[in-house]
Parts: C-alpha cells; sequence; structure tokens
C-alpha cells in the first residue's frame, strides 16, 4: 500500500505533458539565434552536421549533481498541506466519490501520512527521479557564441566548433517546450501538488542551477514522453531551416576544417562558414 502511495498516479500520469505545456514560454524573451559547442574530434559530436542529430540527454548523465536534482520538499508541508494533498489525489483518482468521500479519505491519510519518516521520503525520492530520468530528454545551448570559457570547456580549447541555430524554429521542433535557465546562490525550495503545479515542479527541476554554472547563459529546451526513452528515441533529428551558421574554433586543425566543410550535406548548403 505504501508504494502505491508513494508513486504519480495512472491519472496524474496521463496529464503531466499536458500540465508541462501550460507554462507559457511565449513570455520569455528568447535570442534569435542559440548555440551549441562541440568537439571535432568526437564522432559522436560531428553528427549535428552530418546527420543533424542533437541527443536529449537524460538529466542522470549531467556533470552538475544537482542539476534537475532538486528534492520535493515533502517534509514541509503543514498538516492542511498535507491534508490537500490527499484530497487533490482522492478527486484525481476517484472521481465518483463526493466531497465527504474525499475528506474522509485525506483526513484518514494525513493522519497516516507516510512521507513523515525519512526512509519513506528517501524511497520516493528515488523513485521520482528514476521515472524523471527515464522519461525527459534535455538539450542544452547557449545565447552566446563568443563566451571563451564554453570554447574551452565544451569545444576542446577552440580546436572544436560552434552551431547556430534558429531558437524559434529548433524549440517548435521539440514541441515549442524551452526557455532560459536562472541561476541561484541557493536553489528554491519544490513542493509537491497541489501547493505547486506539476508544471511548476518540472519548470523549477529543469530550469535552475546553482550561481557557479551562471557562465554557460544556458537555454534549454526539453521532450517528456510518456513511455521511457531508448539511446535511439532521445536522438532527434532537426529541420535543415533551423540551422544558420558553424563557427570555427580559432585553434582549430586546418584538416578539422576541411573535413567539416566536406562533411555538411546537401540539404545545410546554406549555412553560413564562420572562421575565428
Amino acid at each position: 500500500m505504501l508504494i502505491l502511495l508513494l508513486v504519480r498516479s495512472n491519472a496524474e500520469e496521463k496529464q503531466i505533458e499536458m500540465k508541462i505545456q501550460q507554462i507559457d514560454f511565449n513570455e520569455i524573451e528568447l535570442p534569435d539565434l542559440i548555440f551549441k559547442y562541440r568537439n571535432w574530434s568526437s564522432e559522436y559530436h560531428k553528427t549535428i552536421i552530418t546527420e543533424r542529430k542533437v541527443f536529449m540527454a537524460s538529466p542522470s548523465s549531467f556533470e552538475d549533481k544537482l542539476d534537475c536534482k532538486i528534492p520535493i520538499r515533502y517534509d514541509l508541508l503543514s498538516q492542511r498541506e498535507i491534508f490537500d494533498k490527499y484530497f487533490h489525489y482522492s478527486k484525481i483518482d476517484n472521481p465518483k466519490r463526493n466531497r465527504a468521500e474525499h475528506r474522509k479519505h485525506a483526513r484518514k491519510w494525513t493522519k497516516k501520512y507516510p512521507l513523515s519518516n525519512p526512509d519513506n521520503i528517501a524511497l520516493f525520492q528515488k523513485k521520482y527521479f528514476e521515472d524523471f530520468f527515464e522519461r525527459f530528454g534535455i538539450l542544452s545551448l547557449t545565447a552566446e557564441s563568443e563566451n571563451d570559457d564554453m570554447w574551452i570547456k565544451y569545444s576542446d580549447d577552440f580546436k572544436g566548433f560552434c552551431v547556430g541555430f534558429n531558437t524559434k524554429i529548433m524549440f517548435e521542433s521539440f514541441g515549442g517546450g524551452g526557455g532560459n535557465v536562472n541561476y541561484y546562490d541557493e536553489l528554491p525550495l519544490i513542493y509537491p501538488e497541489p501547493k505547486f503545479t506539476i508544471g511548476k515542479i518540472y519548470y523549477y527541476q529543469v530550469f535552475s542551477k546553482e550561481r557557479k554554472w551562471e557562465f554557460e547563459k544556458e537555454y534549454r529546451t526539453y521532450k517528456f514522453s510518456q513511455i521511457p526513452f531508448t539511446d535511439e528515441t532521445r536522438n532527434i533529428v532537426l529541420p535543415p531551416e533551423a540551422y544558420k551558421c558553424i563557427i570555427l574554433g580559432k585553434n582549430m586543425p586546418t584538416e578539422f576544417k576541411e573535413e567539416l566543410r566536406n562533411s555538411i550535406p546537401d540539404e545545410l548548403s546554406h549555412i553560413e562558414i564562420i572562421e575565428n
């Protein structure tokens, strides 16, 4: 019974993608161009040009151990908020119950509240993040193409390249979900439903990072899947019109530059090549 109370309900599961899409990214000012730094020495990185592929990474693979891993603070709920939580889930899972029956259910589980136990919280967080990592794919980008720190860290110390994309076309090809990352001295607290909506929970998870990563000036787009991603389904082919330019690193070897130019497929012949 405890496990059933800790995992997401079937009814809620079906509404996750819809609720995430309710976040209004049209209110966020987005740059016209957005960039991805790559390393030409990596055969995998080359496919962003040769096959127009980008990889929607699982948050479990991120270098930053806190990125997309902010715990949901069930332990900070008041008695009233716990009651509201169970009342909320009762209405979702048992729509035929009347209000009195929903209240009776909520009072019963408020008294038993399994997430007052740290071991149960740990079990829930483990299940939650396993599910989150399997079903979310995130593509990390940046608004800056002349960021020395990014060239050094992600483009082999200026020996790699940087691809510029039309932000609107790219984000729309993923379903429209995307925006800028917010940086914090202290990561925000995240509360469960109904205190926070599912969309708000995932927004804070996906778009919150510690201040030390602010140099990246990161923007993200994402995909949510009702079924767990595979490595194959995490690879997304972008439309040719999303591509705008390729910037070659100032330390990129001549042979790499020639190889890159010769690897550009016909459908990307419109891309501007810029040498630093």
